[in-house]
């Protein structure tokens, strides 16, 4: 056996052929070298000892005298976006050779007939794919540089790739290219084979599935044109009939469809079908339930497929539905498909949480369940007859009641959130169905009663349309409607036939009430829908008639009224007890005697329950309703016309594009019609009541705004006006008011680049698209009369209408609620008595203890009602009538009537504090009789009684020229400092607790991080402790010196550096990035001026400047690289434009040292080499910070800096889980005697609010599982106090604390419920003044306070956060996230 030893050489040595190891000659830039030749063994390095790089790198020298080889930076200086050939410096100007398909200096953009984005990480050129069919003359624009969507397809093709014909035209696109004309009268046809299509014809199948299943869907809609013969006959018709009519026409042709359909289908077969499409076409020719099972047994991945078909199936409908009523009834059920997704979204994201997330999952499976049955067997259905809709809606919103009253919990919240969301919508749907139902005298409905009875206790008015036929069903005593207890006790209300008159009864807790309107019997009520309403206000009560003309809109009005005996005014109703029937009531319902009668006969549809649209279709249940026999009663509408919003509709645009509406509104603000694509917006909204006109069609210059406080702009007075908006040359917007030119704004010419008009509102996601529409509301009020292209458009016929209805109430503009400031009055002249014969009553809600509520004065002689102290006090000429209870400032609604008559002086608050006074034998009765008067709400200019801070509401005085009725405080002469919009006293809290004082501290300062509570021992807040956020994105501003430090700086950074970021804002003015030496001699910076993008460094003395030509301060993410190479920079903006500059110096030494610096630097920092305006924190979002393709993660220090957070935000001072505190220095005084105010809202159940160190001692407030506690440390003793809300603050609501020391007394209010300690006396207590600390104290290890806080007011003086000593942190300053 012959041995041979292989000898081997050592790492960097290669064997010679005289068997010696030599070492490799590399350059350091191999490891290993072929033996026998020592030929190098490298990546990026060509020649045989390393001394060139190989295509697509560059030599890098060093010191060292070894070179590199690093990847070209063409454009980026990373393998993945390196697409140069060869590069090479010429001197100081790097130069690079592009691959094909890539151009620019720095081949940063794709050559003509490429897309895509090469400036984007992993992103490259691809050659664009027209199938031959883009224009020959126009190569340089074959397709969209960055999408790759043709731009010009050629031979009469379409499509983003030009793959098949055109509309209207026929052929083979791709291989024949001979797309002709279709020779049809319709103008369709088959697009291969060019056969005419007059019916529902399915194209045979070529392509993918998925193309041949939109084709079918296509067809579908083609068909049911022919479906549209009926429109035209039924389009003055009512809602009820037109739609029954429209629906059993589709039972007529629902066959004959599903067979065409099965022979279609039958031609898909040459198709490779999936499970899941398959079942999509079983469930469209379903007939019966046998066919659902199959679709409920299939998977769950083929539910989105089946959606999908529900929602064309419903938009085919919708576009042949003659007033509306079928889309509504299919938008609610088009909703439950939203909801479906969403449970199942929160499905998926609860399977990853613990605990409770998982229950949370359990309770939305069983609802997805429930739902996926229901609609399985309801949906197409709902379709084709009116009468299943008795059993959808109250089956699908009594499911849906889990999930709406589920608490949201960990990482489902988002999803239950949006569940709720659109459950609320479906509710909207259901009661907007303006539907009327045919009763037989032995059918009854349920309806949903009103939500919140709050608002019902004072005012409580029903409306609804009534048709009965004398001629067909004798007139006789018949029950209408009851609202009240379920078991016909206690306080209700209703409506009869009683003796030939229709009677309104109510009972408020005495007597029964009857208000016969006998002026005008039922047998002489023509048979047709008469308008029918009943309202109660405190004791008085009317029944209001009118009767329609049939050959004109003139109208007959009756109205009778009365009062019920006593002093009760309120209808009070336990919640649980609460039932609303119409038409009759069932065997097992008990009515009161005066409603004792015999079901009713005719028709009814519903209107309004206080203002508030309410529909017979949302009801709880039905009781012998059959819909087949008892078909809904027409309306017309001749009489009861305009319609109320929220719509939108597609239209074509011209050369000149114009829209004309009539808006008539008291609100404040509203969106009169929007339109959105993509982040280019148009919006003409309400703001602050005057119009406002703000659009960006992708201006470089971002948005243009037109917002002034003009007259003519201000129309939210109850009147309609008619506003218009003319485009004109695609260049010019042109607004007129009540045709009066107001403004002519120019822009670069640009098409219209929108399809959807949303008029008076638009969807929650639209919203969210852009930051300037994030705080848009919905308009209430009216429109008319709307106008695109001077054609008139029916919105109530629009398929995307939703939550409108059709009149224009009056009671829409009347405003019967104010809100006062403290320095706010209502003024008004009325023909009063007040000393002498008088009743006023009036809701009233205030946090606050005093407050003037009514005022009148005559002379000397004064008449008023107040709050002093909590309490209500009546003044009549100097005698005061007081309410027994003082606690009337607690934030809840009140009611109060006050009463002068020849005997008493009387005050009633909420029916319970009954109060009155022997009226005085000195009083005589005013010489001035009945003359106009002059009185006040809520303050006056001459009282010496502090105005009233709060919400007035519902009031009401005896005139003697008109019957008690709300007033109205937008006819009021005087309004000052008054909203008559919004009333945002804080939300009701619990009712005061009495409860002892305990010697002993809780011990709960002793929470520390590592003893907190189990997670399943702590009922989680209803807002997240973790807002939603962009990914790895940060928030600076808010304060001058927001910033994060970076350490661990590479060395390279002094020769060259590649940064790259994301960066979104609307500062015109900040600093981004900054890094220096210690001296600042040598320094690098991208700044913000006037909303333009500034890089810059210096070379030695000389400096590098680029600055962008056009603003980036507009709310939206841009990418920006900037380069530093020596003497050159270049600044790269979204991957499109790329700027350089470059200084004479060359080789100079240029160092910088840690840290560097994102979002602003120290105070005092920058100042030397950066503008002064341009040297404080931007105020913005920024992530994706990379150094040379690596991500920089080594933050060191944070200073208000908190993640981006998604969705709305709102004033305030916002404290992240991640932990931070703020400092005030020691001019805010918090030693032995102060008074503290604040608002918070908390987002953990526990952790430090505020704390202050003594000399000896503390003192420290903070919040422990729900409780706010104040504990007092003075260096001997330790004493505290808490008040623990039974709403609990974690509710998600603000919450007003106040804490009052002085010494050794220390007393705390929450929402207005107080508790305080008296603690022992410390004679050597000292006064000394240290810092104030907020969130949490540095060094403490107990939880920090996380959530909001604001208004903090300290001895009377306000803190501002923004100029606070230090920030330090996760704290944003200024903002807080409303979600």
């Amino acid at each position: 056996m012959f041995v041979f030893l292989l000898q081997v050489c050592a790492k960097g040595y290669f064997l010679s052929e005289k068997s010696i190891c030599l070492p490799c000659n590399c350059k350091g830039h191999a490891d290993y070298c072929e033996d026998i030749t020592g030929i190098c063994i490298v990546n990026h390095s060509t020649g045989d000892f390393c001394e060139v790089c190989e295509d697509g790198y560059m030599l890098a020298p060093s010191r060292d005298g070894r070179h590199t080889c690093k990847p070209c930076a063409c454009p980026l200086s990373v393998p993945s976006n390196n697409f140069a050939v060869h590069c090479d410096r010429g001197g100081a100007v790097l130069r690079c050779k592009c691959q094909e398909g890539y151009a620019g200096q720095f081949c940063e953009r794709c050559a003509p007939g490429y897309y895509g984005n090469p400036m984007a990480v992993g992103n490259s050129c691809k050659r664009c794919d027209c199938n031959g069919n883009s224009d020959p003359n126009l190569i340089f624009s074959e397709c969209h540089n960055v999408t790759g969507h043709c731009q010009h397809c050629w031979g009469n093709t379409a499509g983003a790739n030009c793959e098949r014909c055109a509309s209207g035209f026929y052929g083979d696109a791709i291989t024949a290219k001979n797309c002709r004309e279709c020779d049809c009268e319709s103008g369709h046809c088959d697009m291969h084979t060019g056969e005419c299509l007059t019916e529902a014809a399915v194209n045979l199948c070529n392509i993918s599935c998925d193309e041949c299943i939109w084709h079918l869907i296509g067809d579908l809609r083609l068909s049911n044109k022919t479906l549209d013969q009926l429109k035209v006959g039924v389009l003055n018709i009512s809602t009820g009939a037109a739609a029954n009519d429209r629906l059993k026409y589709y039972n007529y042709t629902a066959h004959r469809l599903q067979v065409h359909i099965h022979i279609d289908v039958q031609q898909l077969w040459k198709c490779t079908f999936t499970d899941a499409n398959f079942e999509v076409w079983r469930y469209l020719m379903m007939t019966s339930t046998k066919q659902c099972e199959v679709w409920r047994r299939g998977q769950a991945s083929d539910v989105e497929d089946k959606l999908i078909l529900c929602h064309y199936v419903g938009r085919d409908l919708r576009a042949s539905d003659a007033n509306g009523f079928v889309q509504r009834a299919i938008s609610a059920a088009n909703v439950y498909n939203n909801i479906v997704k969403y449970i199942d979204d929160a499905n998926i994201t609860s399977l990853t949480t613990l605990n409770l997330s998982q229950k949370a999952e359990e309770v939305c499976f069983k609802i997805q369940e429930c739902l996926l049955s229901l609609c399985a067997r309801k949906l197409l259905f709902v379709c084709f007859s009116v009468e299943n809709l008795n059993v959808l809606v109250p089956e699908l919103l009594d499911k849906l009641k889990v999930v709406e009253e589920k608490k949201p919990v960990n990482n489902v919240t988002t999803n239950i959130m949006r569940i709720r969301e659109l459950i609320a919508q479906a509710r909207s749907v259901a009661k907007k169905v303006q539907v009327s139902m045919k009763f037989n005298g032995q059918s009854s409905v349920e309806v949903h009663p009103h939500t919140n009875l709050e608002d019902l206790k004072t005012v409580t008015s029903i409306s609804l349309y009534m048709e009965v036929d004398p001629d067909k069903d004798p007139i006789e005593d018949r029950f209408i409607l009851y609202l009240g207890d379920r078991h016909g006790r206690k306080d209700y209300m209703g409506l009869a036939i009683k003796n030939d008159n229709l009677v309104y009864v109510y009972n408020l807790g005495g007597e029964d009430v009857e208000i016969p309107l006998a002026s005008k019997p039922v047998s002489q009520w023509p048979a047709v829908f008469n308008y029918i309403k009943v309202e109660r206000l405190g004791r008085h009560g009317k029944v209001f008639l009118t009767i329609p003309s049939q050959s004109t809109t003139d109208e007959q009005k009756f109205i009778q009224k009365g009062e019920a005996p006593g002093t009760d005014s309120l209808f009070d109703i336990d919640p649980k007890d609460i039932v609303f029937f119409v038409g009759g009531v069932p065997p097992n319902v008990r009515l009161p005697p005066p409603l004792s009668l015999a079901p009713f006969v005719g028709c009814i549809e519903l209107e309004s329950l206080n203002n508030d649209v309410i529909s017979l279709y949302n009801f709880k249940a039905t009781h012998h309703m059959d819909m087949t026999t008892s078909t809904p009663c027409p309306r017309y509408k001749l009489a009861f016309s305009q319609s109320r919003i929220a719509s939108y509709l597609r239209g074509k645009f011209g050369v000149v594009t114009r829209f004309d509406i009539s808006v008539r509104t008291v609100a404040n603000n509203g969106v009169l019609f929007l339109m959105v694509n993509g982040l280019k917006f148009f919006l003409l909204e309400l703001k602050n009541g005057y119009l406002r006109l703000m659009y960006d069609f992708g201006f470089s210059s971002g948005p243009n705004l037109f917002e002034e406080r003009l007259p003519i702009l201000q129309i939210n007075d109850a009147k309609y006006h008619e506003v218009s908006v003319i485009y004109h040359q695609s260049k010019k917007v042109i607004l007129l008011v009540d045709k009066s030119h107001v403004k002519s704004m120019e822009n670069p010419k640009t098409t219209l680049p929108f399809s959807d008009i949303h008029i008076g509102g638009a969807p929650s996601n639209i919203l969210s698209i852009r930051s300037e529409l994030s705080s848009v509301v919905g308009l209430k009020g009216c429109v008319k009369g709307f106008q695109f292209q001077k054609k008139d458009f029916n919105l109530l016929e629009e398929p995307g209408t939703i939550g409108i209805s059709s009149g224009c109430p009056e009671e829409s503009f009347m405003s019967r609620k104010a809100y006062l400031t403290g320095e706010s009055y209502l003024g008004s002249t009325a023909k009063i008595t007040p000393f002498d014969s008088f009743e006023g009553g009036l809701n009233f809600r205030t946090l606050q203890p005093s407050g003037l509520l009514f005022y009148h004065r005559d002379g000397t002689d004064e008449f008023s009602v107040s709050l002093e102290n909590g309490g209500v006090v009546f003044n009549n000429r100097g005698t005061k009538v007081k309410s027994h209870k003082k606690q009337y400032s607690d934030g809840r609604t009140h009611f109060l009537v006050v009463s002068v008559n020849s005997t008493k002086y009387s005050l009633v608050v909420d029916d319970k504090d009954k109060q009155e006074k022997k009226r005085p034998a000195s009083a005589t009765r005013s010489s001035s009789g009945s003359s106009l008067k002059t009185f006040y709400y809520g303050g006056s200019p001459s009282s010496s009684m502090k105005n009233f801070t709060g919400c007035i509401s519902y009031a009401y005085i005896s005139r003697q020229d008109r019957d008690i009725e709300p007033e109205d405080f937008q006819r009021y002469t005087e309004k000052v400092n008054t909203s008559l919009q919004d009333c945002p006293v804080q939300r009701p809290p619990a009712a005061l607790l009495s409860r002892p004082i305990s010697s002993v501290p809780l011990g709960l300062m002793e929470l520390k991080s590592d003893e907190a509570p189990s997670e399943a021992d702590i009922t989680p807040c209803y807002l997240s402790s973790n807002p939603r956020g962009t990914r790895q994105a940060y928030h600076y501003g808010g304060i001058a010196n927001s910033r994060q430090h970076y350490t661990d700086l590479p060395e390279s950074l002094s020769k060259r550096s590649h940064f790259s970021l994301s960066l979104k804002t609307q500062s015109s003015f900040g600093l981004i990035f900054y890094v220096s030496d210690a001296q600042e001699d040598n320094f690098m910076a991208l700044f913000l001026a006037h909303g333009k993008l500034v890089y810059t460094f210096n070379v030695a003395e000389q400096r590098v400047k680029i600055k962008s030509d056009e603003k980036y301060n507009d709310g939206t993410w841009h990418n920006v690289v900037f380069i530093r190479d020596g003497n050159m920079g270049r600044l790269i903006i979204d991957g499109l434009t790329v700027l350089e500059d470059r200084a004479q110096e060359r080789n100079v030494s240029w160092h910088v040292s840690s840290p560097l610096y994102v979002g602003g630097v120290p105070p005092g920092n920058a100042q030397k080499n950066i503008q002064r305006n341009s040297a404080y924190s931007f105020t913005g979002c920024l992530k994706n910070l990379q150094l040379d393709g690596q991500w920089l993660s080594s933050v060191s220090e944070t200073f208000g800096v908190t993640q981006c957070f998604e969705g709305r935000s709102e004033a305030g001072t916002y404290f992240s889980a991640e932990g931070g505190y703020v400092m005030l220095d020691e001019t805010f005084d918090l030693g032995l005697k102060f008074e503290l105010e604040m608002e918070l809202r908390p987002r953990v159940a526990s952790g430090l609010l505020l704390h202050v160190s003594a000399v000896e001692g503390y003192f420290t407030m903070y919040i422990h599982e729900g409780a706010v506690v104040v504990l007092v440390n003075d260096g001997t003793h330790e004493f505290f106090t808490k008040v623990s809300p039974a709403q609990g603050l974690c509710s998600g609501s603000w919450h007003r604390v106040t804490v009052i020391r002085n010494a050794n007394v220390v007393q705390l209010d929450v929402d207005s419920e107080v508790n305080h300690v008296v603690g022992p006396v410390n004679p050597n207590a000292t006064d000394t003044r240290k810092p104030v600390f907020i969130g949490r104290a540095p060094g403490d290890t107990r939880n920090p306070y996380v959530g909001c806080v604001k208004n903090l007011v300290i001895n009377n003086s306000r803190v501002s956060f923004s100029k606070a000593v230090l920030v330090s942190g996760a704290v944003s300053v200024g903002t807080c996230p409303a979600a």
